[in-house]
């Protein structure tokens, strides 16, 4: 997932720069919500702009994604910590919390290349077209989706094993109220 996602980084900067010969100066480079241009700019700056923006998030990706395995296990905000950061299954752990934070990260630039796209389709024509908002949040709800979908299955994967919950009496309450009578008890 890794090197897909710099893959992307890559292609983004690489695309930023590249469409530079074929827009017009000045180009649009903000849009209302209903699509229409409401910002101009040269294309070198909007290339600059969008590197920096795609070079601030590869840092934050890849910067947790590699410091991961450092990060004491008291900083960890996942449930049953302490089983799944233990020293057997530390490795394993780390490498799942890597998978998910470097796919949020490809999520996000395969939306900055759509941008891009639609930036790059808009700006063809003199003045410009309206941007395909449509498009746009589409994909933005469907990668939100999957975030949601994607969160939501990581942190219940992090149950403790069925094993581990019988042994340790986890799933077994520990208060009973006054009436209440132990589970078993025929009297």
């Amino acid at each position: 997932m890794r090197s897909l996602f710099i893959t992307l980084c890559l292609a983004n900067i690489a695309f930023a720069f590249g469409m530079i010969p074929w827009m017009p100066n000045p180009m649009a480079v903000h849009f209302a919500l209903d699509g229409t241009p409401d910002g101009w700019g040269p294309p070198l700056v909007n290339a600059l702009l969008m590197s920096i923006v795609v070079g601030i998030m590869t840092a934050i990706i890849l910067g947790i994604s590699l410091l991961a395995p450092v990060i004491p296990k008291e900083l960890w905000n996942i449930p049953n910590r302490d089983y799944w950061l233990n020293e057997e299954n530390r490795p394993q752990t780390i490498r799942r919390c890597q998978l998910m934070i470097e796919l949020i990260g490809t999520g996000s630039m395969l939306i900055i290349l759509l941008v891009q796209w639609e930036l790059f389709q808009a700006n063809r024509t003199v003045p410009p077209t309206k941007l395909n908002a449509v498009v746009l949040l589409c994909a933005t709800g469907i990668l939100v989706a999957v975030i949601i979908f994607e969160s939501v299955r990581f942190s219940l994967s992090f149950r403790l094993p069925k094993e581990k919950r019988q042994l340790d009496g986890s799933a077994i309450p520990t208060t009973m109220t006054p009436n209440e009578k132990p589970k078993g008890d025929n009297q």
